[in-house]
């Protein structure tokens, strides 16, 4: 049953099943990507952050492909160096900058949440935890109405969806009415609370921490 008490820091957001439907109708105005929140060279300042495609799905095909020649312009730069993690895709500079500033709307925060400006490439507690979640959280779930998961699906412009100091009557309905309800494995097994804190909440077994741990949903 949703309670209508609304968390603090959070306007509109409400407890139980309200939050699913925040989260899916806000994600109508943000840019649901997966996006590199590793280490990278400085986004370039004039980059339209409004066509910043899905990381983690296949790129819209009312866009033009950012790697692609175009004609009377000049070639697409190539990547300066390879990368892992969110950033892994990324096959030259522009799609790079792209991935970038997608990142930005999903989380709704600016290049300094996760980068030590202006050393772009330092290694940050926010990017190791990003590119967790790209290479090894996101590839063990499945949305259940199809697709790939990506930052924006949890998200939605929020960083700190638990909350910031995390609220745990909050925590759980969020990880009840949103993670198990349109999440499943990759396999396509229900998720429950062991499913990745290796045991249900209130039990001995259960571990607090997730990320940058290798506690992944399996089946």
């Amino acid at each position: 049953m949703a309670i209508s008490r609304t968390e603090p820091g959070r306007p509109g957001l409400m407890y139980g099943r309200s939050v699913r439907l925040f989260a899916r109708v806000r994600s109508l105005f943000v840019a649901a990507t997966l996006a590199a929140c590793g280490a990278a060279p400085e986004p370039r300042p004039s980059a339209p952050a409004a066509e910043s495609p899905p990381a983690a799905a296949p790129q819209r095909a009312d866009l033009p492909d950012p790697c692609a020649q175009q004609p009377g312009k000049p070639a697409p730069a190539p990547l300066e160096r390879s990368y892992t993690g969110v950033a892994a895709r990324a096959r030259c500079q522009p799609e790079l900058y792209s991935i970038m500033d997608g990142v930005a709307h999903s989380l709704g925060v600016g290049c300094d949440y996760c980068h030590l400006v202006p050393d772009f490439r330092a290694m940050t507690q926010r990017k190791q935890v990003a590119n967790w979640m790209a290479s090894e959280l996101i590839p063990a779930l499945h949305k259940k109405g199809g697709g790939q998961a990506g930052c924006g699906d949890c998200h939605a412009g929020v960083a700190k969806i638990l909350g910031e100091p995390r609220k745990e009557p909050f925590a759980i309905e969020w990880m009840t009415t949103h993670l198990v309800e349109d999440f499943e494995t990759k396999r396509g097994s229900p998720l429950h609370c062991k499913s990745c804190h290796l045991g249900n909440l209130g039990t001995p077994e259960f571990q607090r921490k997730v990320s940058l741990t290798h506690h992944l949903p399996t089946d």
